[in-house]
């Protein structure tokens, strides 16, 4: 019954995301937030498919645990400077509470505790505290889920500045091509493998900067100073 439920929850998963042309956020690519950027111009391959194998081989593992043994918990983290104005970091926390929905029934199958956490960083101390080194960052428990860190300028962000200062922010690499916010597929893809090697992943906690990238403390240092919540660098 568990595999049968499995299949069709990833079918469903499956079908939902190839169902369009664009990577999930309804945006025409030339959009300044969740399509492809311009200097680009290879065709994304497929999302990767696991199979129900994949996940019966967790379900199984999971199965045979200790009766006594702590729950598997998957934290799902994005830190922003701002989820109300950026361009890059509203549609990237929309792009992911998508992705932790499509997927919550397969960790709740698994046995899994998927937390998804919105992290507002607002001051250079927090950013130190929370090791921030660009604007969105993901991770799942604790790790980035990007391999490096590339950055571009994000006019939406120049514009929260005292004089108009420039202002970088991350970009998504995912299969040839650039995003200007992280895309479904890809945010599906490493979820789903931090579900399927959760005894890999336990939680860790990055240790706090001494210092901030320079991108991000010359953003600090211009923000205009307003009662609301500022934006990503």
């Amino acid at each position: 019954m568990r595999k049968l439920q499995i299949s069709e929850i990833l079918k469903s998963i499956y079908g939902q995301i190839a169902g369009g042309g664009n990577t999930g956020c309804g945006c025409a690519p030339s959009a300044n937030c969740c399509g492809p950027s311009s200097e680009s111009q290879t065709t994304s391959s497929p999302l990767t498919e696991y199979s129900a194998q994949d996940v019966e081989k967790q379900s199984i593992s999971s199965g045979i645990r200790n009766a006594q043994a702590l729950p598997k918990v998957l934290n799902v983290d994005l830190l922003v400077i701002d989820l109300n104005v950026c361009k890059r970091c509203v549609p990237t926390g929309d792009q992911l509470r998508s992705a932790v929905n499509l997927l919550a029934p397969v960790a709740e199958a698994l046995e899994i505790d998927l937390r998804y956490h919105e992290i507002v960083v607002q001051t250079p101390a927090e950013a130190k505290a929370h090791a921030l080194l660009t604007s969105p960052t993901i991770r799942l428990n604790g790790r980035d889920i990007a391999h490096d860190i590339r950055e571009s300028e994000c006019e939406s962000c120049g514009d929260l500045t005292e004089n108009n200062t420039s202002v970088d922010c991350r970009e998504w690499h995912y299969r040839g091509m650039v995003y200007f916010a992280a895309p479904i597929p890809m945010l599906v893809e490493a979820i789903m493998g931090a579900i399927l090697n959760i005894d890999e992943l336990p939680p860790v906690v990055s240790a706090p900067l001494e210092e901030l990238p320079e991108n991000l403390q010359r953003y600090f240092d211009n923000k205009k100073q307003t009662g609301g919540s500022s934006c990503c660098a």
